[in-house]
C-alpha cells in the first residue's frame, strides 16, 4: 500500500501560496557570474533553475560596505578556505583577503569613521567594481534566457563573512555611506547601466552572532537599524527596508527578533520586511514551518501585520566543512529542498533564498566527474535538478486544496494552470537525520569542488581579461584600503538552539506515493515524469524520465497516479 495524497481541481487553496498563487521561494544567495579566480560563470544554470530573485551577500567584496579580511587571522570563519588543498592555502588566504577588501565599496571607510570624517570616508568610493556585477546579474542574457527571467537583487547592508566583525565605529557616517549606495543603485540605476532599481534593502547580516556583530548591546544593532532605515527611506521613501538577518528565531535570547520588532514599533522605525534564517541545525525540514510562524506571530504582536516576511539564508546545515559541502549536494538534499519548498506554501513567508546557489561553498555546482564517464564533468548537482523542478511548478502557479499530510516523510505539491488544463505535481520523500546536518558527520565519499585558484596573486590579476572578469576593468593594484580596525575577543558563545525534531511515521515512505486529482474532468491525457535518484545523470539540469514508472489512470472523475519513492515532478495535461 501506498500514501495517499488526494487534491481537488475544482478549487485551490486560498490558504497556501500568496492566496492559492505558489510563491517565489527558490531565491539564492551566490550570483551567476565568477566571484573569484577558479569559480565558473552560472547565467545559464540560474536561468533553468528559474531563478529570479538574488541576495547580494557573502560576495566577498562586492556589495560590501567596508571589508578589512586579513590574511592571518586566527578565528577564520571562511568558507573559502576549507577546499582549497593545504599547500596552497597560505596564498589562498592572501588571494581571499586582498580581492575581498580591494573590491569593497568605501575603502578608506573605517578611517574616515574613526575621524569622524565623511569626506575621509567617501575617498576613492570603488562603486565600479560592484556595479560591474550588478550589472551583469541584471542585464540577463538573452541567448541564455529564453523565459526572460528578469532578476531582481536585494542588496545586503554590511560586510561578507570574514569581512570584519567589529561593529562600524561612527553610525551617522556609516549611515551617509549608505545613502549613497540608495541614490546610486535605486534613484539614478538607469544612469549606470541596470534595467531596474534595487527596491529592496537589509540592513546587515546575523547581529545575533558575534563574528558578524561582536557587541553583546543589541540596542547597538537597533540604533544602526534606525539611522539607516530613516536615511534611506529620506532618499527614495519608494524602498523597502528591513532587518535582522537573525540566523536563529528559536534561541535562548530573542533581543534581535521581538525586542527588535518592539524597539521598531515603539519608536516609528521603518520596516517593511522582517529578515530571518531557516538554519534548524535538526535535520528535519518541517522546522521551517516553526520558525515562520513564530515570525508571524512576533510581527503581529508588534502590530507589524503588513510587513513581508523573507527567509534571507536556509540550507540544511549552516557548518563549513567538506563533509557539508559534499551532503547539500547530495540526493537527500535534493529531497530535503524539495521538502522545504512545499512546506514554504503553508507558512508566512513571502520570499526565501537558499544559501547558496553558485559554484562556492555551500553551492549548488561542483567539479564532480561522472562515475561513469570520468572524462564528463557534471553540469549540476541532485540538489540544483530539485530547484529545477520546483522551477518547472510555475508552469502551472495555482495551488490545488489537498490533504496537508505533514506526519510521514512524504510531502506532495499539485498546483494548476490558469486554463485549468495542466497540473504539475511535486512530491518528496525524505527521513530526517541528525547526522546529516552536523558538519562533522561524513558521507560515503566527498565530492569534488571548485575553490580559489591561486595560480596568480593579485598583482598578476592586471590583464585586460582578469580585471574585466573579477575588478570592473579597474586594475586591482591601483586600489587602496584603510578599513584595518582592532579586532577584539568575541563576545559571546553561539546561543541554543530551542528546535526539535518532529515525530513521523515513516513506513509509508518506503513504499511511496498515490495521487488522486478528484473532479478531473478529462477523458485523455499527456504525462511526463522525472525523477532525482541516486546515480540519475547530472549532465543537464532535467532529472532522468521515468514516465514509463508511473502508473496513471482515470476513473470516476478522479486522476490516480502511483509514484514510486524519491523525488518525482509529474506534468499532465
Amino acid at each position: 500500500m501506498t500514501k495517499v495524497f488526494s487534491f481537488n481541481k475544482n478549487h485551490r487553496d486560498l490558504s497556501a501560496g500568496h492566496q492559492s498563487l505558489l510563491k517565489e521561494v527558490n531565491g539564492l544567495n551566490g550570483v551567476p557570474k565568477s566571484l573569484m579566480p577558479g569559480f565558473p560563470d552560472l547565467d545559464d544554470q540560474f536561468n533553468q533553475m528559474g531563478i529570479t530573485h538574488i541576495r547580494l551577500h557573502d560576495g566577498f567584496g562586492i556589495g560590501d560596505m567596508d571589508n578589512y579580511v586579513h590574511a592571518d587571522r586566527v578565528n577564520d570563519n571562511n568558507q573559502i578556505m576549507v577546499n582549497v588543498p593545504e599547500e596552497n592555502k597560505p596564498a589562498a588566504k592572501k588571494l581571499f583577503a586582498d580581492i575581498s577588501n580591494i573590491r569593497t565599496i568605501f575603502p578608506y571607510a573605517a578611517v574616515g569613521m574613526r575621524n569622524n570624517d565623511i569626506s575621509l570616508a567617501l575617498k576613492e568610493a570603488n562603486y565600479k567594481m560592484t556595479d560591474a556585477y550588478l550589472r551583469d546579474i541584471m542585464n540577463n542574457k538573452a541567448e541564455l534566457n529564453p523565459d526572460n527571467i528578469q532578476r531582481q537583487i536585494m542588496f545586503r547592508i554590511g560586510r561578507s563573512v570574514d569581512g570584519g566583525y567589529e561593529i562600524p565605529e561612527d553610525f551617522d557616517i556609516y549611515a551617509i555611506l549608505v545613502s549613497t549606495l540608495v541614490n546610486r543603485y535605486a534613484l539614478n540605476y538607469a544612469r549606470i547601466g541596470l534595467p531596474r532599481k534595487i527596491t529592496y534593502w537589509q540592513i546587515w547580516n546575523e547581529p545575533d552572532l558575534n563574528f558578524f556583530w561582536n557587541n553583546d548591546d543589541p540596542k547597538k544593532y537597533y540604533e544602526l537599524y534606525a539611522k539607516i532605515a530613516r536615511i534611506i527611506k529620506a532618499v527614495d521613501p519608494s524602498v523597502k527596508v528591513g532587518g535582522a538577518g537573525i540566523a536563529f528565531v528559536y534561541k535562548s535570547k530573542e533581543d534581535y527578533f521581538e525586542g527588535f520588532l518592539r524597539y521598531c514599533r515603539d519608536n516609528h522605525v521603518p520596516l517593511d520586511f522582517f529578515a530571518w534564517h531557516g538554519y534548524v541545525e535538526t535535520g528535519d525540514p518541517q522546522n521551517i514551518i516553526d520558525v515562520g510562524n513564530a515570525v508571524q506571530k512576533g510581527l503581529n504582536t508588534y502590530g507589524f501585520t503588513d510587513a513581508e516576511s523573507f527567509c534571507t539564508e536556509w540550507n540544511s546545515c549552516p557548518i563549513a566543512t567538506k563533509n557539508t559541502y559534499t551532503k547539500i549536494q547530495s540526493i537527500k538534499n535534493a529531497a530535503y529542498i524539495a521538502s522545504t519548498f512545499i512546506y514554504m506554501q503553508y507558512i508566512k513567508v513571502d520570499r526565501a533564498y537558499y544559501y547558496r546557489g553558485d559554484g562556492s561553498s555551500f553551492g549548488l555546482f561542483n567539479n564532480q566527474p561522472n562515475p561513469k564517464k570520468p572524462s564528463v564533468k557534471n553540469f549540476c548537482t541532485y540538489s540544483a535538478q530539485s530547484f529545477y523542478l520546483f522551477a518547472r511548478m510555475f508552469e502551472t502557479p495555482y495551488i490545488l486544496s489537498g490533504n496537508r499530510d505533514f506526519s510521514t516523510g512524504l510531502t506532495v505539491l499539485a498546483t494548476e494552470n490558469t486554463e485549468g488544463n495542466k497540473i504539475n505535481i511535486l512530491a518528496a520523500n525524505y527521513k530526517v537525520d541528525k547526522g546529516f546536518a552536523d558538519g562533522n558527520v561524513a558521507p560515503d565519499y566527498l565530492y569534488q569542488q571548485y575553490y580559489l585558484d591561486t595560480g596568480r596573486l593579485l598583482d598578476q590579476l592586471t590583464d585586460n581579461w582578469s580585471k574585466d572578469k573579477w575588478f570592473g576593468g579597474i586594475d586591482p593594484t591601483t586600489i587602496h584600503v584603510d578599513n584595518a580596525v582592532v579586532q577584539h575577543e568575541p563576545v559571546k558563545p553561539f546561543p541554543s538552539n530551542l528546535l526539535k525534531v518532529k515525530s513521523r511515521d515513516y513506513t509509508d515512505s518506503d513504499h511511496g506515493v498515490t495521487v488522486v486529482i478528484n473532479h478531473i474532468n478529462y477523458r485523455k491525457f499527456n504525462v511526463k515524469a522525472y525523477r532525482i535518484q541516486e546515480g540519475g545523470s547530472l549532465e543537464q539540469m532535467t532529472p532522468p524520465e521515468v514516465t514509463s514508472q508511473i502508473d496513471v489512470s482515470i476513473a470516476d472523475n478522479k486522476l490516480i497516479s502511483v509514484i514510486p519513492h524519491h523525488i518525482s515532478d509529474l506534468k499532465i495535461v
